[in-house]
């Protein structure tokens, strides 16, 4: 009876997870929300991997609707930090110049640390009260401050989507429970580094 009891909560658990990462796609859909779904994924996950177990959806629609302004800010910040990078990045290589190529690899570095600031400033609107623009700025100071941790952050999705990428069965996990399952795997990492900043006034109300 323990064995099925566990088994049944193994597939409840993964079906949660389903309809959460297909909610959370579904969020993303009109672009400029990706950044509010992230937020809420991100908070759901993270109350998961400190043991605050709850309804995953129903809490991923609560913060979605409580992060839409600020999550879509960081996002169209974010937004347009890559578009400028990435403009200039193939501008400069369109013109086959050595200055060219250095302004390119500039442009590859930005572009990198502005993946690894990423990786930290959805999961920061998610658990801390602060303004967008500070939000950015902690990213980037969690960046540089928690190398590793940053490094795993980066690591954990590029394992994931490389096997997405030449794996098509893998793929369809990728659809089907994929996002939530990185942002779930991610937010033990994310917990350990936020845990020595954490004070009660700053903390987002559970």
């Amino acid at each position: 009876m323990k064995f099925k009891n566990s088994a049944l909560d193994v597939i409840n658990t993964l079906c949660n997870y389903v309809v959460l990462n297909i909610v959370f796609l579904i969020t993303c859909i009109p672009v400029i929300t990706i950044g509010a779904s992230l937020t809420a994924l991100y908070s759901v996950t993270m109350r998961e991997a400190r043991g605050e177990y709850g309804y995953l959806v129903r809490t991923y629609i609560k913060e979605f609707k409580n992060n839409i302004k600020q999550g879509t800010q960081a996002f169209l910040i974010i937004a347009g930090l890559a578009l400028v990078f990435s403009f200039n990045f193939f501008f400069w290589k369109a013109l086959e110049s050595p200055l060219g190529s250095i302004i390119m690899t500039l442009m590859l570095i930005f572009m990198f640390v502005l993946l690894c600031v990423i990786a930290y400033t959805f999961p920061l609107l998610a658990r801390f009260e602060n303004t967008t623009l500070q939000t950015l700025k902690n990213a980037i100071g969690l960046c540089f401050a928690n190398v590793k941790a940053t490094g795993a952050l980066i690591l954990i999705e590029a394992f994931v989507f490389f096997l997405a990428y030449f794996s098509s069965p893998f793929r369809i996990l990728l659809v089907l429970f994929g996002f939530a399952f990185i942002a779930y795997v991610q937010s033990y990492v994310l917990v350990k580094v936020f845990e020595p900043y954490e004070k009660p006034q700053t903390c987002i109300q559970e």
